[in-house]
């Protein structure tokens, strides 16, 4: 019996080594993918067709040294790229792993994994921890931030640090007016000094249509919002051109474009949003969805979503959603922002349950959340 114990005790001690042996490679390989991870993303999308890119990552000792590697992977899993932290740098090495060995997660969703997260301070963004204004009254000069909303920020100690506001190009003061709690959390209410700049910074959208983003003033040291046209709700659509569909179409392999919705221009950088729905192959069971980025005649950035089709039908996802009805999913561009590690949209889109106020950042052709908060609109 003590024997036993003792054997016990000792594999315990063992697991409690590897263990913070393993997070602390875990960390330090947080740090590290998050400087290279557009060199990884290049690497793995050269010369590919769109619907190719990578879609999975996935963390694991593919090499079998008792560390774990970063892996990329399409879609389909067709196949794998590997790249490992040696030396102080990241290096791809050979796949060794099958994709059926590994637990894929969706890259555009990486900077929220738990076991990869590292230290958001090290971001130049996270670092300041942008807010969205989810509830907003324009005429009344009245901007809520709830923290039932974004559920891991307290907003406690650091309230006045958010001085100033965000939306399209425009920046201005904000001063922090109450705070009010609720059995869901609290409420946090700003203005803006001078009332009279809401007709200037908000000319043309209803409170609806508006989620400024609040920040402290040095985010800006190292930010800078541009100019640009959008789409806006209750605005008659405006499809992608018969020259942009083809150039869609070439650039993603051949793929038939379905639907498709313009959502912005940013004449300063010549690029121009689109949102498009795919026509689903017909070896296929899912359907492609995709924020397409073109630059000068040519695609130069995406995010891709394949979302599963219903079994008994090829024009219904599993949501219930026809093909055309998943143009409601467009992300609504609150802020365009030039940043050092890329371009940064700070957007609001619909998801099936509620309202994500999401940041996503340009990783050379791929855009990645880097943030996101979530509204919940189902009653509970």
């Amino acid at each position: 019996m003590v024997k036993r114990f003792l054997i016990l005790v000792f594999v315990i001690a063992c697991w409690h080594v590897l263990s913070a042996q393993r997070s602390v490679q875990d960390q330090v390989f947080a740090y590290a993918f998050r400087g290279e991870l557009s060199l990884m993303v290049e690497v793995f999308n050269h010369e590919l067709p769109c619907h190719m890119y990578a879609y999975w990552y996935a963390y694991a000792d593919n090499d079998g040294d008792g560390t774990g590697e970063f892996l990329l992977s399409d879609f389909k899993r067709s196949y794998i790229n590997a790249y490992k932290f040696r030396d102080g740098d990241v290096r791809q090495i050979p796949a060794n792993l099958k994709a059926d060995d590994c637990d894929w997660r969706p890259l555009k969703w990486l900077f929220s994994d738990q076991t990869l997260q590292g230290d958001p301070m090290a971001d130049v963004t996270l670092r300041y921890r942008p807010v969205f204004a989810d509830n907003v009254d324009i005429q009344a000069n009245r901007f809520k931030v709830s923290t039932e909303v974004c559920s891991y920020l307290d907003l406690n100690n650091k309230v006045s640090d958010y001085d100033r506001m965000i939306f399209k190009p425009h920046v201005n003061p904000v001063q922090f007016v109450n705070a009010k709690s609720s059995p869901k959390g609290s409420v946090y209410t700003f203005s803006l000094p001078d009332a009279a700049m809401t007709k200037k910074m908000f000319r043309g959208y209803a409170s609806t249509q508006a989620s400024p983003i609040l920040v402290p003033k040095e985010f800006l040291e190292s930010h800078t919002p541009l100019q640009y046209s959008r789409w806006l709700q209750g605005e008659k659509e405006v499809k992608a051109s018969p020259d942009a569909k083809q150039i869609i179409s070439d650039f993603f392999g051949g793929r038939k474009v379905y639907d498709s919705r313009w959502l912005a221009s940013c004449e300063v950088n010549e690029r121009l949003f689109y949102y498009v729905v795919f026509a689903p192959e017909p070896d296929e069971s899912y359907v492609l969805v995709s924020l397409v980025c073109m630059a000068e005649g040519e695609v130069v950035s995406v995010c891709n979503e394949w979302l599963a089709l219903d079994d008994d039908s090829r024009t219904t996802v599993v949501s219930g959603e026809t093909l055309s009805d998943l143009l409601f999913h467009a992300p609504q561009i609150m802020a365009m922002v030039a940043a050092e590690p890329g371009l940064e949209l700070y957007v609001r889109w619909p998801s099936n349950d509620g309202l994500h106020y999401s940041i996503l950042r340009e990783y050379m052709n791929e855009f990645i959340y880097i943030q996101d908060d979530f509204e919940n609109m189902v009653a509970e």
